[in-house]
């Protein structure tokens, strides 16, 4: 008997079964834009973005500038996906990794600290903690973005607020950041 291949409705159901090395760059961009509007999703708005630049690597060079007439793209989740590129330069700068392609990751937010920037994947608090506030119980836990990768997620929704819509979206972005890395090794 043939094993039938399981579907999702959402990237985000993939992500918690299977890893999130396991998405594509539409369904990881997806999760981090996290809405749509009126008849569109969030797929297909991060298919928007990707039939303009192709990949996550593509995104390399641009700034926000460079999406003013992909719809769906407001300032919000611009810096939702911008946020991992930023994530890239602050744990290259952390470990003194000198990659002279860095100079390609413009999509950054150099005025927010590491704790917004993580506050803006998170997204929303929880009860009477903020984004920031959850953030912060990340990086006190891990010490620093850096400290954040290679985590299981399990052991990121350990902290109370998280939940698997936060901890999915913070996976997602450190895919992102991995994918980044590797396509400036490469450059």
């Amino acid at each position: 008997m043939e094993k039938l291949k399981p579907t999702w409705d959402h990237p985000g159901g993939k992500l918690i079964e299977l890893g999130p090395a396991a998405l594509t760059d539409a369904e990881l961009l997806a999760i981090l834009i996290g809405s749509g509007y009126r008849g569109t999703t969030a797929q297909d708005i991060a298919r928007k973005l990707l039939d303009k630049y192709y990949s996550i690597a593509g995104l390399l060079g641009k700034t926000f500038a460079d999406f003013p007439d992909i719809k769906g793209l407001k300032k919000g989740k611009m810096a939702r996906i911008a946020a991992p590129f930023e994530m890239t330069k602050r744990i290259f700068s952390e470990n003194e990794w000198d990659l002279p392609n860095s100079r390609l990751v413009k999509l950054t937010l150099p005025e927010l600290s590491d704790a917004d920037i993580l506050a803006v994947i998170i997204g929303s608090g929880y009860k009477d903690k903020t984004a920031e506030g959850l953030a912060r119980e990340v990086l006190d836990k891990y010490g620093s973005i850096s400290g954040i990768m290679g985590q299981k997620l399990y052991n990121i929704a350990q902290i109370e607020g998280l939940g698997d819509v936060r901890v999915v979206r913070i996976a997602a972005a450190l895919e992102v950041v991995h994918r980044i890395a590797k396509a400036l090794e490469r450059e």
